[in-house]
C-alpha cells in the first residue's frame, strides 16, 4: 500500500528543539485641547505682549512601520505566547533524559531490622539493607527514545500552529481596518457633497427657487450622513484600538497585501491541491498529525514497558540465634521478574488507541474541510477581476449620470427629491466598487492563510 503524508506523520521521526495602550479616545482629545487653550490662552498673550517667543511643542515620533513578520514576532512577546513553547521544551528535556537514563526507574532501598529481645531474654537478632535497581525491558529504551524526540517535533509544530493562528487574526483585523477606512473616506465625501447641497439648496429656498420641502429634505439627508460619518469613525477608533492593545503600535504592517515570489510560487504550486501536499505545509495540520504521532509513541511506551519493571537487588544480611553467639553475615542477590498482567495492561492501552482514532479522524476531516476552503477561494479570486472590472464601470457610470442630474436640476428639469436619490446610489456604487478592492485583496490573504503560509520571521 503506498505510503501516503498521513501514515508517515504517525511514525516517529527524530527531530530536534528549535532554540529558543492605552491612547485617548477622540472625546477626551476634545476636552484636553480644551483645557489646555484654557490654561496656555492667557499665558501665551502675556508672552506675546512682553516679547517673549514661544516655542512650538515637539509632535510625537511614532514608531517606524514594521513588517509582518517583526510584528509577528512582537506580539508573540507581548502575549507571553513563548510560555507555552518554554512548556513544550521542558518536557522534551525531561522525557530525553528519562530515555538517556540507565534504570527504568527510581532505585529502592530495602531495610529490615528484627528482634525477638523485647519478648525473650535470650532473642534471635536479624539485620537486612538492600537496594533493588529497576531495569528496562527489551526495546523499552528505544520506545521512549521515540517518544522524546515525537516530543519534539510536537512543540515545533505546536509553535507554528500557535504562529499561524495569531496571525490570522491579525489579517483578519487589518483588512478590518482597512474596509473602514474606506466606509469612512466615502462617508465624508458623501457628507461634503450634502454640504454643497444644502448651501444650494438654502439659497435656492430664500430666493423663493426651491420649496421649503425641498430644503428639509436634503437637512435631513444631510443629517443622516453626517451620522454616518460619526459611526464610521467610530468603527476606525475601535479596530485601531483593539489593534493596538494587541500588537503595541498603532501602525498596520507595511507589506500588508503584499505577495513575495516565494508566496507566489507556493500558491501556484497545484501540490497544495492534493490532502498529502496540504499536509505538509498546513502548520495546523502537521500539529494534528504530530498529536496521532504522540499518541502512537505513548501506545509504543506502553507496551514496551510490559507487566512491569524486572528488579535486581544486592543486600547484605546479618543475624545471629541468640545473644553470645557470634553474628552470621551474608550477601543477598535477588531477581524479580514481573509475568502476566495482561488485562490489568489493556485498559490503558485501549484509551489510548482511542485517543489516537480521535485524533486521526479529526486529521483527515480538517484536512478535506481545509482543502475545499481552499478550493473556494481559488474560485472566488479567479472571479474577482472580472467582478472588479463592472464595479469600476458601473461607479464611473453612476459619477457620470449625476453630473448630468445635477445639470437637470440647475435647469429646473430635476427636482431635490430625485437629485437625493441619485446622490445617494452613486455613493452607494462608489463604496461597493471601493469595498470590492478591499475583499479582493483580503481573499488573497484569506488563501494564504488556509494554506498557512506565513511571514519569515525577522
Amino acid at each position: 500500500m503506498k505510503e501516503t503524508a498521513i501514515t508517515r506523520a504517525m511514525r516517529h521521526t527524530p527531530q530536534t528543539v528549535p532554540a529558543k495602550g492605552w491612547f485617548p479616545s477622540a472625546l477626551a482629545t476634545q476636552h484636553w485641547k480644551l483645557a489646555l487653550n484654557l490654561v496656555m490662552g492667557p499665558v501665551l498673550s502675556l508672552g506675546l505682549l512682553s516679547g517673549i517667543v514661544w516655542a512650538a511643542a515637539p509632535t510625537p515620533i511614532e514608531s517606524p512601520q514594521m513588517t509582518w513578520g517583526q510584528l509577528v514576532l512582537q506580539t508573540e512577546q507581548r502575549i507571553s505566547q513563548n510560555l507555552v513553547t518554554e512548556a513544550d521544551r521542558t518536557r522534551f528535556a525531561a522525557e530525553q533524559a528519562r530515555a538517556n537514563g540507565i534504570l527504568a526507574g527510581a532505585p529502592i532501598v530495602d531495610g529490615l531490622y528484627r528482634s525477638d529481645r523485647p519478648m525473650s531474654d535470650f532473642g534471635s537478632t536479624e539485620m537486612q539493607l538492600g537496594v533493588r535497581l529497576p531495569l528496562r525491558r527489551f526495546g523499552q529504551s528505544d520506545a521512549w527514545r521515540a517518544l522524546a524526540e515525537q516530543s519534539a517535533l510536537n512543540a515545533k509544530t505546536r509553535t507554528e500552529a500557535n504562529r499561524l493562528i495569531l496571525i490570522g487574526e491579525l489579517r483578519q483585523m487589518a483588512w478590518n481596518w482597512r474596509r473602514a477606512e474606506v466606509e469612512l473616506s466615502t462617508a465624508k465625501e458623501r457628507n461634503r457633497i450634502m454640504q454643497l447641497d444644502l448651501t444650494a439648496v438654502t439659497k435656492q429656498f430664500k430666493h423663493g427657487e426651491a420649496a421649503e420641502v425641498d430644503r428639509m429634505s436634503v437637512e435631513s439627508r444631510a443629517l443622516a450622513v453626517q451620522e454616518a460619518v460619526t459611526a464610521s469613525q467610530m468603527q476606525l477608533d475601535t479596530i485601531q484600538t483593539r489593534w493596538q492593545q494587541l500588537t503595541g503600535t498603532r501602525q498596520l504592517p507595511s507589506d500588508l497585501g503584499q505577495v513575495t515570489s516565494t508566496e507566489q510560487a507556493l500558491l501556484n504550486n497545484p501540490e497544495l491541491n492534493t490532502p498529502d501536499g496540504l499536509l505538509a505545509q498546513q502548520p495546523l495540520l502537521r500539529q494534528m498529525a504530530s498529536e496521532v504521532g504522540m499518541s502512537t509513541a505513548r501506545i509504543e511506551a506502553e507496551r514496551a514497558a510490559g507487566a512491569g519493571a524486572p528488579e535486581i537487588g544486592l543486600g547484605v544480611k546479618r543475624d545471629r540465634g541468640d545473644r553470645g553467639i557470634p553474628y552470621d553475615n551474608s550477601l543477598q542477590l535477588t531477581l524479580s521478574i514481573p509475568f502476566g498482567g495482561q488485562k490489568y495492561r489493556d485498559p490503558a492501552l485501549a484509551e489510548m488507541a482511542q485517543q489516537r482514532a480521535t485524533a486521526q479522524v479529526a486529521l483527515i476531516k480538517n484536512t478535506q474541510l481545509i482543502l475545499g476552503e481552499v478550493m473556494a477561494l481559488r474560485q472566488r479570486i479567479a472571479a474577482w477581476p472580472s467582478r472588479l472590472a463592472q464595479l469600476d464601470r458601473r461607479a464611473t457610470l453612476s459619477e457620470k449620470t449625476l453630473i448630468l442630474k445635477r445639470k437637470a436640476l440647475r435647469l429646473g428639469e430635476l427636482d431635490w427629491t430625485s437629485l437625493l436619490v441619485f446622490e445617494r446610489d452613486t455613493a452607494d456604487a462608489r463604496l461597493q466598487a471601493r469595498l470590492a478592492h478591499i475583499v479582493y485583496r483580503a481573499d488573497q490573504s484569506s488563501l494564504k492563510q488556509t494554506l498557512g503560509l506565513m511571514p519569515a520571521a525577522e
